[in-house]
């Protein structure tokens, strides 16, 4: 009987392992970033041409190797960094694999130059492709250590045909790299693309977290950033979190790092999205990087090929130490915008808290103070009462700002942001049935809305909150949500204008000042992608060098003017973050999603004091709707307090 078992010749062996590290060019990248920081590098340089495919580049300034270790790093199994069978349980190591440089060199046309900084006069160059050794001997090279992979898959077209665009590889190399930068702060990192290496990725490497973060996220995003810090012993767990304010759609923007190594864990996800519940808005995610600190022998760090997973020795404990500690960082970083009304002292403002500053709330105060309403007239109201301040309705009031009110303990996040729907009644569940218990609740306490042809009857009586438009229908009292309002509309009138072109695609509004867009490198991968599905939606836009686009046109409204322009830039972030969303999930785009967040992000907001025309053109336009009640995301558009329901508030009647 003839045997069925045989022995695999190199070639192929070198491929299997190839294939169990080597994925993509950012696995490459990923790989040579590890050996340059065990190295001790103070400084990696990396620099790639059309995604890393044609050529990934990385040198760093670490300890170098003698010829003889460079001839031993291309053979399979041979590491500096493991010495017996304990040494797999405590790793403090990242790149410890003996496979990664053979694995690189199977695959690509390699080389490798480095020089100790031992008195070493020269250094020495090792040259393999598709595995085999086609050169070594001395060369001139600086202390350290630079590799050169070109033509990655060159040699197994199988792999090469599942490679992504250009655009899509170098946006993971980017990832990779920031991550990388985000885990050693104190490494200054460099990433330069395409031939002219135009610089992508630029860190100082001054052992500041936080300047890391801005580096790689950009200075919104650092601004934003609450510290965490807290001990449970025997996990320490540090970094940064986003307050609610700078949430994003996705998730792209977590970073877990474990002991110096960047990794996916569903537990420590689990328990960021448990200490978010009633500070995001549903849908809303924080941005953050923490780093957990645990010893080594309570990791294991072997439940993946590429060590993007581990597991813990207690899974419970490790869940317990970050919801704490993001429990706690945004109890003590929470940030409310004080108030300041007729009455309120000098005092009350001048112990560091300006009015209408935010600022970091004191753990010892309560988390919620009375505020005293404030009415807005318009001009020409008929309304009595109150006088009229004659400034420019567009223009933010200075003197007495309104208050944002974070969602608290025990209440439920929405979609929209806190500044969109500020102080309207929380929902209890995320379910559509306990959705619809708490419309009807509002309904029978604040009397039923009737039909929106009520809107035309009623006379104007201002604004509440720079928020609320109150209506006087003769027998009730009517609020309108100026943000749920416009929301709908826009939402509504894309719709129809999409359905109406017979070709199935958006007509666009041209801007008649285009806008600047400055973009990160995912999102320029998802417009470079999905550019063609971008113009269906009705943008228009150019490059503008760089990472910048100008857009010249946007998704148009409809009839008329919005009553507050459209948002160019949110609203071409919105779609972006969207698309993003639906690639990273691998679900089909869906154009009503998009326009959801185009609408809601593209919308007056709460605090955008409108003109008394632009309420009545916002009215006018409210009442051609085929659903003008709720918002896209199911929120109330507008409610109703009737006149006996007042009465009785006031003791009129029993």
């Amino acid at each position: 009987m003839t045997a069925t078992i045989h022995r695999l010749d190199r070639r192929t062996i070198d491929s299997i392992a190839a294939g169990e590290v080597i994925e993509r060019p950012a696995s490459v990248v990923k790989e040579l970033i590890d050996n340059a920081l065990d190295a001790g590098a103070g400084v990696i340089r990396l620099a790639i041409e059309n995604g890393g495919i044609r050529l990934i580049s990385c040198e760093d300034d670490g300890q170098g190797m003698s010829p003889e270790d460079a001839l031993l790093a291309l053979e399979s199994h041979a590491t500096s960094k493991l010495s017996s069978t304990d040494d797999l349980f405590q790793l403090k190591t990242l790149g410890f694999r003996g496979e990664a440089l053979p694995s690189i060199a199977a695959v690509s046309r390699f080389e490798l130059r480095t020089r100790t900084h031992e008195d070493a006069s020269e250094g020495y160059r090792v040259a393999a492709e598709g595995g085999k050794i086609v050169f070594s001997g001395p060369c001139g090279i600086a202390p350290g250590t630079m590799v050169t992979c070109r033509d990655l898959f060159f040699n197994t077209p199988a792999r090469y045909k599942f490679l992504k665009s250009d655009a899509a590889e170098g946006s993971a190399v980017a990832d990779i790299t920031g991550k990388a930068a985000l885990a050693r702060p104190d490494v200054s990192f460099r990433l330069d693309r395409d031939s002219e290496r135009r610089e992508v990725l630029y860190t100082p490497g001054n052992n500041d977290l936080l300047s890391a973060i801005y580096a790689v996220f950009g200075a919104d995003t650092a601004g934003a950033m609450i510290p965490v810090e807290s001990e449970t012993p025997p996990v320490r767990v540090s970094g940064y979190v986003s307050s609610p304010e700078a949430a994003r759609h996705n998730r792209s923007r977590q970073i877990f790092i474990v002991n110096g190594r960047v990794i996916y864990s569903a537990t420590l996800r689990a328990a960021v999205e448990e200490a978010s519940k009633t500070w995001f808005m549903r849908g809303n995610f924080p941005q953050l990087v923490l780093n957990v600190a645990i010893p080594f022998n309570l990791v294991d760090v072997n439940v993946h090929p590429q060590k993007l997973e581990v597991r813990f020795w207690d899974e419970r404990a490790v869940f317990r130490a970050v919801y704490r500690a993001l429990r706690a960082a945004f109890e003590q970083g929470a940030r409310l915008v004080e108030a300041a009304w007729p009455g309120a002292s000098s005092a009350e403002v001048s112990d560091g808290r300006k009015a209408g500053t935010i600022e970091s709330r004191d753990k010892n105060e309560p988390v919620s103070k009375p505020v005293e309403p404030r009415v807005v007239l318009p001009p020409n109201s008929s309304a009595g009462l109150f006088a009229y301040n004659g400034a420019d309705s567009r223009k933010t009031d200075k003197t007495i700002p309104s208050r944002v009110r974070l969602p608290m303990v025990g209440e439920e996040s929405e979609k929209c942001s806190a500044d969109d729907h500020a102080a309207r009644p929380a929902r209890p569940s995320e379910d559509a049935a306990p959705m619809a218990d708490e419309q009807n609740r509002i309904a029978a306490m604040m009397g039923t809305f009737g039909t929106i042809d009520t809107l035309g009857r009623s006379r104007l009586i201002g604004t509440l909150f720079d928020t609320y438009i109150l209506l006087d229908s003769g027998d009730a009292m009517i609020l309108v949500d100026q943000h749920a309002a416009h929301e709908r509309i826009l939402y509504e009138e894309m719709l129809l204008r999409r359905k109406e072109n017979p070709s199935g695609n958006a007509p666009g509004q041209v801007l008649l000042i285009p806008v600047h867009v400055t973009l990160d490198e995912a999102e320029k991968a998802v417009l470079e992608d999905e550019g063609d599905y971008l113009r269906t939606l009705g943008f228009e836009y150019e490059p503008f060098g760089g990472q910048s686009v100008v857009i010249r046109a946007v998704p148009s409204g409809g009839k008329g003017q919005p009553p507050a322009d459209m948002d160019p830039a949110k609203a071409f972030r919105a779609a972006l973050d969207q698309l993003e969303i639906c690639r990273s999930d691998g679900r089909t785009v869906d154009y009503t999603e998009i326009l959801h967040e185009i609408a809601c992000k593209a919308a007056v907001k709460a605090h955008d004091r409108l003109s008394e025309s632009e309420i009545r053109q916002l009215l006018s336009r409210l009442a051609d709707l085929t659903n003008p009640y709720h918002c896209p995301h199911g929120r109330p558009v507008a409610i109703k307090m009737t006149k006996p329901e007042i009465e009785k508030l006031f003791g009129r009647i029993v």
